[in-house]
């Protein structure tokens, strides 16, 4: 009777100290982005701000005169973050606003969605922290470390927060379709239409960039939802009732206005074949698998009995949590009186294991990059895995959800001082850089070029007072047309102009050799890392 009365307070005690990690994560994030953003992103990240820039400044949502990398975004967080822009002239503050805002969006979206499938509410609560909190591999930016898959999604950049945000909202649509048995009243009828009009706007948006809407969001859910009208069927030999077939429509104007965005060119062709056999079996068998492993967290390099070594080991045993845990949810025994899981929950992991594979069969069969980041789906895998497992084991093995739910909470507190105290606390990795600016600053020089990799960082550092180009080598000095502006290339700039060319250490002479007139560029300043030229000639064209 006693042990009866404690129960509650326990479980209570392990939602609050959940929903308080959770909170903390959320705020660390919140941190990051708005005070932290020019301490971490690179310059393939800081372009996202400075295409927001360049939306607000040409009032277009794809600017003529931005080259864009291998997808021309029509929608996405530099759309949102241009509106902040206007606001307040900043880049780092509209950005940084704009991704906590899409970071919030996509725990919301996965919290409605997990409660539309009556997930309980510790087992939510458990999902929203195992995706902010156990993702531990890094992207290491000049030493600092930054959770590769927490920048997708919460940091930084524009990647595939919105991609996720509209899979599991064109998930919980197409659940709620499925629910209703006959035609809804006319006066819930318009709240359907206006939701269905907004996922399929959202989706075609997404697509109109590029290939990653229909990865992640538009073939998955198409094949997924063939297969259940299969197996619903009974292999096609019955018929289904005409209300099933709604759902069924959503999906397929998905796969409609996925199509029909195909029709909108992008500014960069990514050339992709199909693999050979061979090819095909090394992918199956090594370069994919261990792409998950990475993405997961799963980086060796570390000895047995140190921090990283317990944390990696971790994210193993929460895999072997997940796929157990996988295989004994779906696996119902005959002779249960009701189901381990509820339909909408069914569908829901499979919706999304269906996504995750996929991507694995397009990775294997195709010579695109196996980059760890692609698989980033396996990350909702897991997390609606471990909230389908504490949601059923909260009525049929209360000790296992509660054992489950303290391992995420431990795991999570030892991250924050594996992972995030450095990079909260960080200040000292960007001190050559800042000299450049300071350098920069001090001769008025509002122009310049250096190496794609260099460029950017030092625009986004200054907020835009400078305008750095990109330039492939700076030993051959070119435009680099790979997401930057043409309004930062002669002829678009004088020739004649005041010009700093940032170089980097070791590289000098060859930038020197280059010129015939070695006097038409001067010296002017260096430090470890880099030798700043002087010149009044902008010797950078847009010519290719």
């Amino acid at each position: 009777m006693k042990h009866e009365k404690n129960k509650p307070v326990v479980d209570h005690a392990l939602f609050t100290v959940t929903v308080l990690l959770l909170f903390i994560y959320i705020g660390i994030f919140f941190y990051l982005n708005m005070w932290k953003y020019t301490q971490h992103v690179d310059s393939d990240i800081a372009v996202d701000a400075m295409l927001a820039r360049e939306i607000w400044e040409e009032k277009d949502l794809t600017p003529d005169n931005w080259i864009s990398s291998t997808e021309r975004l029509v929608v996405g967080v530099p759309m949102l973050s241009s509106v902040f822009y206007g606001m307040s002239g900043s880049m780092v503050f509209s950005m940084g606003i704009a991704c906590v805002i899409t970071g919030a969006l996509l725990l919301t979206a996965i919290a409605c969605t997990l409660k539309k499938c009556s997930f309980s509410h510790p087992g939510i609560a458990l999902a929203l922290l195992a995706l902010c909190a156990l993702p531990i591999n890094g992207l290491r930016n000049d030493g600092q470390m930054v959770p590769f898959v927490i920048l997708l999604w919460f940091l930084f950049a524009d990647y595939y927060a919105l991609h996720s945000i509209c899979l599991f909202l064109c998930i919980a649509f197409y659940l709620r379709l499925r629910e209703r048995s006959d035609a809804p009243a006319a006066g819930r009828r318009l709240p359907l239409i206006a939701w269905w009009v907004f996922l399929v706007g959202l989706t075609g948006g997404l697509a109109l960039g590029g290939m990653r809407c229909l990865q992640v969001v538009i073939l998955p859910l198409a094949v997924w939802e063939l297969l259940l009208l299969f197996f619903e069927s009974g292999g096609m030999a019955e018929r289904l009732p005409r209300a099933r077939f709604v759902p069924s429509g959503f999906i397929g104007s998905l796969l409609v206005v996925g199509i029909l965005a195909k029709l909108y060119p992008t500014n960069v062709e990514y050339p992709m074949f199909l693999q050979n056999g061979a090819g095909m079996i090394d992918r199956l068998t090594g370069q994919v698998p261990a792409a998950i492993l990475e993405c997961l967290g799963i980086a060796g390099g570390c000895k047995v009995d140190s921090l990283a070594a317990l944390m990696q080991l971790g994210i193993l045993a929460m895999l072997a949590v997940v796929m157990g845990g996988w295989i004994f949810l779906m696996r119902d025994e005959p002779d249960r009186v009701l189901p381990k899981l509820q339909p909408g929950q069914r569908l829901l992991m499979t919706a999304l294991l269906s996504s995750f594979l996929l991507t694995v069969f397009i990775e294997v069969v195709t010579t695109a990059e196996p980059a760890h980041n692609y698989f980033f789906v396996i990350w909702f895998v897991c997390a609606v895995t471990l909230a389908a497992l504490v949601t059923w084991a909260e009525k049929n093995a209360v000790w296992f959800a509660r054992l489950l739910t303290a391992a995420v909470c431990v795991f999570a507190l030892c991250n924050l001082f594996y992972t995030y105290r450095d990079c909260v606390t960080t200040t000292d990795n960007l001190k050559d850089y800042e000299e450049v600016i300071r350098f920069m600053e001090s001769e008025d020089l509002q122009y310049g070029y250096a190496e794609f990799w260099d460029a950017s960082r030092i625009c986004i550092m200054t907020d835009g007072r400078i305008t750095m180009g990109h330039c492939y080598h700076m030993e051959d000095l070119h435009m680099y047309w790979w997401t930057t502006s043409t309004k930062w290339y002669v002829p678009n700039l004088p020739e004649q102009m005041r010009t700093a060319y940032v170089v980097c250490a070791g590289d000098e002479d060859a930038f020197e050799a280059q010129f015939e007139d070695p006097a038409i560029v001067e010296p002017s300043f260096h430090n470890k890392r880099f030798t700043v030229y002087v010149s009044d000639h902008n010797l950078v064209s847009m010519n290719e």
